[in-house]
């Protein structure tokens, strides 16, 4: 799909859907957030309703009227459901407006298609409104969910649902969707995606704001500093950066991210993500410690965000990684 970078496995499981005819009602996109699960959708959307495909291809013409207007926002069997500007949830109105559309013959398309980004934002009783639809689906809808949470998703909104699993996407992949698609200068680009955490949207989004790139050096640099610092500082950091679920995630996301680098460092290789006086600490501190120290603490890192979804307590969490961070 031309659209989309990435993730080209559940690129061909669309794709594959369409050719064979087995288009359920209803699929979930999940993955961390900004990883492209709602430009997929939408460009399934588009390969959907597209009126110029070869029938022997996967991919949308990208030409045809369809598939303009759904590029463009403006085709009308393709609607996007989220919250007003201003509001974090989706309420239980515009879930019911939803349906009411649902119930209506497509205008122009073959479907009559709803895009529902971040669905763990809706309130219970969108949940419960949206579930009488998956429920009892008309033949000519299809509603295409999106969630970095799918583990808060009622499970009987779940089990009606094709899952299509997405993953974050490798820093090439980010730099080449910045250089091709953005026209972004290639030293740039790659700048940007070594501290993108596989994350195209928070690229695409710093380079239009430069004070989020500010912002995540500032953050990194201060992960790479507890490597340096006394006990009782890393303690009261851990517990000042673990007040709650969502930061110690973030954290744990970007101290994973640096730690990677430290790992393939402490193993000689040349090919690490970060630049400037972030890699030069990473060199420094995997080739002090050595590959099997960084391989660990990389390892309980990982196990940390694990823990984390289970609801962990994040400032133990946090605390208990502080006191067990390899220094020297």
């Amino acid at each position: 799909m031309r659209g989309v970078y990435g993730n080209r496995q559940a690129q061909l499981r669309l794709e594959r859907a369409v050719q064979g005819d087995g288009i359920s009602h209803a699929w979930l996109f999940t993955g961390p957030a900004e990883i492209g699960k709602t430009a997929l959708a939408l460009e399934f959307a588009k390969l959907l309703q597209c009126t110029g495909r070869d029938p022997a291809s996967g991919e949308p013409c990208g030409e045809c009227l369809s598939c303009r207007k759904v590029s463009h926002g403006t085709h009308p069997d393709v609607t996007v459901i989220e919250p007003k500007k201003g509001e974090r949830t989706l309420k239980v109105e515009a879930v019911r407006d939803m349906i009411r559309l649902a119930s209506l013959t497509p205008t122009e398309g073959r479907w009559r298609i709803f895009v529902l980004p971040d669905i763990e934002r809706m309130a219970l009783a969108g949940a419960n409104a949206l579930l009488k639809t998956l429920e009892e689906p008309s033949p000519q809808v299809i509603l295409l969910l999106t969630s970095s949470e799918p583990e808060v998703i009622l499970p009987t909104v779940l089990s009606r649902c094709q899952v299509v699993p997405m993953l974050p996407l490798s820093p090439d992949e980010v730099s080449a969707a910045l250089a091709e698609r953005w026209q972004m200068p290639a030293d740039e680009a790659k700048t940007l995606a070594g501290l993108a955490n596989g994350r195209l949207g928070w690229a695409v989004r710093a380079a239009e704001n430069p004070e989020l790139v500010e912002q995540r050096t500032h953050e990194l640099d201060e992960i790479a500093s507890l490597a340096t610092a006394s006990r009782d500082e890393r303690l009261r950091r851990a517990g000042a950066l673990g007040k709650d679920v969502e930061s110690a995630r973030r954290v744990l996301e970007l101290w994973a991210l640096w730690w990677r680098d430290v790992v393939l460092a402490a193993g000689g290789a040349s090919h690490l993500v970060m630049a400037g006086e972030l890699r030069a600490r990473a060199e420094r501190l995997g080739h002090r410690i050595g590959l099997n120290s960084s391989q660990t603490f990389l390892r309980a890192l990982l196990d940390a965000q694990l823990a984390l979804e289970a609801n962990a307590n994040p400032r133990l969490t946090l605390e208990v990684l502080a006191l067990d961070l390899p220094t020297s």
